[in-house]
C-alpha cells in the first residue's frame, strides 16, 4: 500500500509540477490582484498548520502555538485575528498519524468569524522525504454585532440608519455551518511544498435576518527551500499563494537563519505590503516570532502598518517515533 501511495505522490510532484506552475503564471498574468481573502497572516509560509491539515504532527513533537495579528493600525474597525493551535504525532495500527485542533477568531468592524477545526494527517515516510495527507473538519460561526454600529456620523443624524431599525435593535445576527477541507504536505531535509483546498463545499451561513454568507473554496500553495549555507548562516527563500477563485494573493520572501536559532526575514505581498520578520528558537522549547507589515497599497501612508506576534512551545513525549525526521526549514 505504501509503495503504491509513494508512486502516486512522486508522479504528482514530478510530472505535474510544471503544469501547476504554468497555471499559477496564467493566474498572475491574466487577473488583477484584489483585497485579502479571509484572514491575513504573514506567517502562513512559516507555519503551514494554519492553512494545511496535511502538516499536522509532521515534526513528531507536540506543538502548541498562539498568534495575534492587528492589521492596519490606526483605522477604526481594522481587522484583528487570533489563532490558537496544537498538534502532534501518534502511532496507531502500525502507522503514524498527525492530529490537531485549531481555533481562529477573526474580527473586522462589526463582523466576527470563528473557525473551530480538527485536523488529521496520514503520514508516509518516503525515500527522500515525508508526505502528510490531511483532512480538516470543523465549523464556521459568523456573527454581525449591531451594537458596534452608530446611527450618527460626526454628530449628525445618518439618513441611512435609524435607531428604530429592527436589525440594529436585534443585537447580534449570524449562524454556524459545517466545514471541510483537505491538504497535502511534502517535506525533505532541504525543502517543503504544501497544498490545501479549504471550505470545499462552499458552506453558506443563513442568518436570522435571512442574509446568506457564503464561504468560497480557498486554494493555497506554499513552499520553501534552503539554497545555501555559509558558516553558521543559511538562506531560505519561500512563497505563499492563495485564491478563492475570485481574487488571489501572492507573497514571497527569504529568511536568513543564524546558528539555527535566530531568523530574520524579508517579504513582499503583491500590491499590498512589505513585511519584516524576526524569530528566535529558544533552548527550552519556546519559539517567539514577530512580523511587521509596511502597507504599500491603498493604505500606504495612512496606517501604522500591521503587527503580528507568534509564540510557540514544543516538547517530546516518551512514545515510539518515526525512524527518520526532517528538520523544518522554517523557524517561526
Amino acid at each position: 500500500m505504501k509503495c503504491v501511495l509513494y508512486k502516486i505522490a512522486m508522479f504528482c510532484f514530478r510530472r505535474h509540477a510544471l503544469l501547476i506552475f504554468f497555471h499559477l503564471l496564467c493566474l498572475l498574468c491574466l487577473n488583477e490582484a484584489n483585497a485579502q481573502t479571509e484572514m491575513q497572516f504573514s506567517g502562513c509560509a512559516d507555519v503551514p498548520k494554519i492553512t494545511c491539515p496535511g502538516s499536522a504532527g509532521h515534526t513528531g513533537n507536540i506543538e502548541a502555538m498562539a498568534a495575534y495579528r492587528k492589521q492596519w493600525v490606526g483605522f477604526d474597525g481594522s481587522p484583528s485575528t487570533t489563532v490558537l493551535a496544537i498538534d502532534g504525532e501518534v502511532k496507531f495500527l502500525r502507522n503514524f498519524h498527525g492530529v490537531g485542533a485549531m481555533v481562529i477568531h477573526d474580527k473586522i468592524g462589526a463582523f466576527t468569524t470563528t473557525y473551530l477545526d480538527a485536523n488529521y494527517s496520514y503520514h508516509l515516510e518516503l525515500s527522500k522525504g515525508f508526505l502528510g495527507l490531511g483532512l480538516r473538519l470543523g465549523a464556521i460561526n459568523a456573527a454581525f454585532n449591531t451594537s458596534d454600529l452608530s446611527t450618527t456620523v460626526d454628530g449628525m443624524d445618518d439618513d441611512y440608519h435609524q435607531e428604530s431599525d429592527e436589525l440594529l435593535q436585534s443585537g447580534e445576527d449570524g449562524g454556524t455551518v459545517f466545514d471541510v477541507g483537505f491538504g497535502a504536505f511534502y517535506e525533505t531535509k532541504l525543502s517543503y511544498v504544501s497544498f490545501s483546498l479549504l471550505h470545499l463545499t462552499a458552506p453558506t451561513i443563513e442568518t436570522k435576518s435571512y442574509a446568506k454568507l457564503k464561504n468560497k473554496p480557498l486554494l493555497t500553495l506554499g513552499a520553501a527551500r534552503k539554497i545555501g549555507e555559509k558558516g553558521n548562516v543559511e538562506f531560505d527563500p519561500k512563497f505563499f499563494f492563495k485564491t478563492d477563485f475570485t481574487s488571489w494573493q501572492l507573497e514571497f520572501g527569504a529568511d536568513a537563519v543564524f546558528r539555527k536559532k535566530i531568523c530574520i526575514g524579508l517579504g513582499y505581498r503583491l500590491q499590498d505590503a512589505v513585511f519584516l520578520q524576526f524569530a528566535v528558537d529558544m533552548s527550552n522549547g519556546v519559539t517567539f516570532g514577530y512580523s511587521y507589515d509596511i502597507s504599500i497599497g491603498n493604505f500606504g501612508g495612512h496606517s501604522g502598518g500591521s503587527h503580528e506576534i507568534m509564540i510557540g512551545y514544543k516538547f517530546n513525549l516518551d512514545i515510539e517515533k518515526r525512524t527518520k525526521r526532517y528538520k523544518s526549514v522554517r523557524i517561526l
